[in-house]
């Protein structure tokens, strides 16, 4: 049986890339002329353990109402970074704030040359306009591609463990995830290419959706990797999406390869890549991102698949002045958060018995297996007696006897079960502590 062809006459609901999304004008602040302006950019102080809470924040005041009456030290969970963004960031979004008017406003083309000098310096990739997509996010740009090139009711392959979002992102497109699970070897991931070469050659598959790097195993995917990836899916007549958000944090003994720069026949017929400043930045709550492909035809479907490409004002503003200006900051950022990996590796491996961590090769997450713990506590008979999962009952434990709260791990799918994500993207003074409590509560057992 072939595959379901595409119905290339779907609704169009933005009809070319002249729509107008909210972004930047008026005199000076709102121009790029901000941008020359800028001079002698200063790298905050990372060590300061800056307070969040009280602030809305997801990361920190969301577990107060998960845990009424508990004291908590460090929220570690939710994967967003704890410092002060760029302040040459800070200041040109308090300089739009000056022009009082939030109307509709015309997308600068100093954006999107923004993004695409970013891609070329930092990456080495060149794309042109025409292969480029603004989007809210990486997530919305997910589910627009899968609408584009997936009928409704047809799988989306995915490596488990994997974000549990992108989970939610495939069902949320009228389509069902289907796992393909990675291969752990001595608390090391690779990719299962049997399995995933089965999984892709099934008539209701029409993408495979990668991270690379991969969250939460940290996983950079070798030139190699990526190769036969993009093989097998040339071959099954499959998409492949590769989410690339957490590029910017590659460990210094890592390699990241930017799945566009292969430039194989099969990458530039299949690939589609997802990136925003989100992560890089700390810029979450703006929601910016863009989607690229070696094919502007790819570009043109997601579009006329109904994509939304609004921009946020003031996260156009960040975004822009980020990869203009804000290169030393996150250089720095980067940085610091390798040294926190390696704390915590040395520190795991030194102090802490019954938990085990593999240093990964990017992200700033750390996937910390805590089978012996979970067993050490009977966590899965005392889960079952609350009706819920052992990595709930985990985490409250954590929260109760150390203060710290962590992430869940059932909640990246299969294999995730009897894991924690710790989030290291914080002040090292903060980790240390959240360490040493860690540590506490397992001395007690």
């Amino acid at each position: 049986m072939s595959k379901v062809k595409i119905n290339k006459s779907r609704r169009r609901l933005i009809q070319s890339a002249g729509s107008i999304p909210i972004a930047v004008s008026a005199p000076n602040v709102l121009s790029n002329h901000h941008h020359r302006e800028q001079t002698n950019p200063v790298v905050s102080n990372l060590d300061e353990i800056y307070p969040r809470w009280k602030t809305d924040s997801a990361k920190w005041d969301l577990q107060t109402k998960r845990f009424p009456g508990q004291k908590i030290h460090a929220a570690m969970g939710i994967a967003d970074l704890d410092f002060k963004t760029a302040p040459e960031i800070t200041k040109a979004i308090a300089e739009r704030v000056l022009h009082e008017n939030w109307g509709y406003i015309l997308t600068p083309d100093s954006y999107y040359e923004s993004i695409v000098e970013w891609i070329l310096k930092r990456y080495g990739e060149r794309i042109s306009r025409d292969q480029l997509l603004l989007s809210t996010g990486v997530l919305p740009a997910i589910q627009s591609a899968i609408r584009a090139f997936c009928p409704k009711n047809s799988k989306v392959v995915l490596n488990s463990p994997g974000y549990t979002e992108l989970y939610a992102s495939i069902r949320k497109a009228d389509c069902m995830p289907d796992e393909s699970p990675l291969i752990k070897k001595n608390g090391m991931y690779s990719l299962d290419f049997p399995d995933l070469s089965k999984r892709l050659a099934r008539d209701d598959v029409h993408a495979f959706l990668l991270v690379n790097p991969h969250n939460p195993t940290g996983n950079c995917w070798s030139r190699d990797d990526l190769k036969k990836v993009a093989k097998i899916c040339d071959e099954n007549d499959v998409m492949l999406f590769s989410d690339e958000i957490h590029c910017d944090f590659i460990a210094d003994d890592a390699q990241y390869t930017p799945i566009y720069s292969l430039a194989t026949e099969a990458v530039k017929r299949k690939a589609i890549i997802f990136k925003s400043t989100t992560k890089a930045f700390n810029l979450s709550a703006f929601k910016t991102g863009y989607v690229y492909a070696h094919d502007a035809e790819i570009i043109s479907k997601i579009r006329q698949a109904g994509h939304v490409e609004f921009a946020n004002t003031l996260g156009v503003i960040a975004s822009e002045v980020a990869y203009t200006h804000s290169e030393k900051w996150l250089n720095e950022v980067s940085k610091y958060i390798n040294q926190n990996m390696i704390l915590v590796e040395k520190y795991i491996r030194k102090n802490i018995p019954l938990i085990r961590f593999y240093r990964p090769e990017g992200t700033y997450l750390a996937w910390i297996d805590f089978t012996e713990w979970m067993s050490a506590i009977d966590a899965k008979e005392k889960a079952n007696e609350k009706n819920e999962e052992e990595g709930d009952y985990m985490e409250r434990y954590l929260v109760e006897k150390a203060g710290i709260q962590l992430g869940r791990g059932y909640r990246f799918g299969s294999g995730g079960e009897k894991y924690l994500r710790m989030n290291v993207g914080t002040s090292k003074i903060l980790l240390k502590e959240a360490l040493d409590r860690i540590k506490m509560a397992a001395d007690d057992l």
